[in-house]
């Protein structure tokens, strides 16, 4: 995990100060549900939800930009079905292509996306040319489209703020995948009206945690998204779903049961509805056999010497549908 020592945020006095412990806790507990090969679950009852979920969602996004491999994009690009939308380079334009298939290049050994081209015909785009001047566009399979010029794509490694923080290798391949592995179900005017005061100093660099996270609304770029109430997304397995409040919790947790989900309650929520959430976590751990992991986590935190605050209530666990033997 990430060393915390030298992360400061600015506080009411609008100084920079290190973090609390339960700043570090949040952070620390997104650190172990990422690392986690497994689609876990964790119940989690704080003082304040919104709070919580700005550090936890740092923690997550953080390591999201830490912890990045050409083997896993490698997956992505083969993994490229009939309707994906790419970004190809062409000179210095990028161009977006729909996939027809990931197959090899007629009488060769060589894998290449084949896309539609301009003419209606068809491109092949070897592998060699895949990381560095393929990303991926679209992960939400469509009908095949025409092909259009798309402007204003941003390098993120061009990002002083980001090249200060991360590897440019990172970057990079983060930017070829384009794909978020961080989704946020909260009330999204609260919380996007209230991130301005998280206001962070990390390794003396000066960052909102706004500036970190890019959902696709103004550039091309994502690796965060908002679930919308009324949209039931297909998400890749391995995306982490943090969910702020139990009506929002009750309202979608059966519908990603492949990924990682992370429910942070707020202590001032009224009596039943925080009961109708433990209810529903207990009868699903019940009935599914399910396995507690809560040592695990209190193991992790002890390693990375981070306190467990004082008042918070957590709960984590694994269907038994869904252990593995990688841990």
């Amino acid at each position: 995990m990430i060393p915390l020592n030298n992360w400061k945020y600015r506080d009411h006095t609008r100084n920079f100060v290190y973090l609390e412990n339960w700043m570090e806790f949040s952070i620390g507990l997104a650190n172990y549900v990422k690392q986690a090969n497994q689609p876990i679950k964790l119940y989690i009852s704080v003082p304040s939800n919104l709070l919580f979920s700005y550090f936890f969602v740092l923690g997550a996004i953080d390591y999201d930009f830490r912890n990045v491999s050409k083997e896993t994009l490698l997956g992505k690009y083969l993994s490229l079905k009939k309707g994906h939308r790419i970004l190809y380079k062409s000179g210095n334009e990028w161009v977006a292509h729909s996939v027809i298939e990931v197959s090899k290049i007629p009488n060769a050994e060589i894998k290449a996306i084949v896309v539609k081209d301009r003419l209606n015909g068809t491109t092949y785009i070897p592998e060699t040319r895949w990381f560095n001047y393929v990303r991926i566009y679209d992960n939400e399979v469509t009908e095949v489209r025409n092909t259009r010029r798309v402007n204003h794509v941003e390098n993120i490694t061009d990002n002083i703020k980001l090249k200060n923080l991360y590897l440019d290798y990172n970057l990079n391949l983060l930017m070829m995948q384009n794909i978020p592995k961080t989704y946020l179900y909260a009330n999204k005017k609260e919380w996007t009206d209230n991130i301005s005061v998280i206001d962070l100093k990390i390794n003396e660099e000066h960052i909102q945690l706004e500036e970190l996270l890019f959902d696709g609304s103004e550039g091309t770029f994502k690796n965060f998204s908002f679930i919308q109430q009324n949209h039931s997304p297909l998400l890749p397995n391995e995306s982490t779903i943090i969910f702020v409040g139990s009506s929002r919790s009750l309202r979608k947790m059966d519908q990603f049961k492949q990924q990682k989900c992370i429910f942070i309650i707020d202590q001032h929520e009224s009596n039943e509805k925080i009961e109708e959430i433990q209810l529903k976590i207990e009868q699903e751990f019940l009935m599914e056999k399910g396995q507690s992991l809560n040592k695990d986590i209190l193991e992790f935190i002890d390693n990375n010497q981070i306190e467990v605050p004082k008042g918070v209530e957590i709960f984590a666990w694994l269907s038994k549908n869904k252990f593995g033997s990688s841990k």
